[in-house]
This record gives C-alpha cells, sequence and structure tokens, in this order.
C-alpha cells in the first residue's frame, strides 16, 4: 500500500564529506563607526575549486569572503574576510556529465559552505 503524499528519497549524488572548515578569518571592528541608521553589505566572493582525485571522484571548494574590502575604513562598522572550505564527492553519474558537475562544484558547493559561514 502507498501512502498519499508520501516521496521516496534516496541520497544526493553529490556529496559534502565531512564539516566544512575556516581556514581564514581576519576580523577588524571600526570603533568610532557612527551608525547612520541603515547600512548596505557589502560582500564580495571568490569561489575556487580543486579537484583531489577523478578515481575518488572528490574536490575541495574554497569559498572566500571579504566584507567591506573596497570601502573606506573610517565609512564601514567592520571588515571581515573569511574563507571556508569543504570537501565534495560525488557518483560517476555525476562524472559523466561534466556541465552538472561543474555547476553543482561552482554553485552549489558554495550555497552549502555559505550555511556554515554564520
Amino acid at each position: 500500500m502507498q501512502l498519499k503524499g508520501v516521496i521516496d528519497l534516496k541520497p544526493s549524488s553529490f556529496q559534502l564529506i565531512n564539516k566544512p572548515r575556516v581556514t581564514k578569518n581576519i576580523f577588524q571592528a571600526n570603533k568610532n563607526f557612527d551608525f547612520p541608521g541603515e547600512i548596505s553589505l557589502e560582500i564580495d566572493n571568490n569561489v575556487k575549486v580543486i579537484k583531489m582525485s577523478n578515481e575518488e571522484m572528490t574536490a575541495i571548494v574554497i569559498l572566500n569572503l571579504k566584507f567591506f574590502e573596497n570601502s573606506n575604513f573610517k565609512e564601514v562598522p567592520f571588515k571581515l574576510e573569511m574563507e571556508i572550505e569543504g570537501m565534495f564527492s560525488w557518483d560517476k553519474e555525476l562524472e559523466k556529465n561534466h556541465n552538472q558537475l561543474e555547476d553543482l562544484l561552482k554553485k552549489n558547493a558554495p550555497a552549502i559552505l555559505y550555511g556554515s559561514v554564520k
């Protein structure tokens, strides 16, 4: 008997292995900053993908975030640079679909790592 509304789930073919780790965290507070009310948050990000092994189908994805990098320090509440990395794996089906794998490594993996930034 199949229950109405029950979804048969299967593991994703793209997985984060272990926990992400923070490899850089540089924070500088502007103690003299006078909050004007609302501030637009400026975030620059860079994603680097290092394929570790084609046989094991793994890669390290590094997400580098810089907050207020191009702003004058006197005009912002803080400056922050943070780097977080995670190791990802995939199955043979994804290995065959190069475009989909590249999207997962360059878009989905950083989105997963963003969750660990907080």
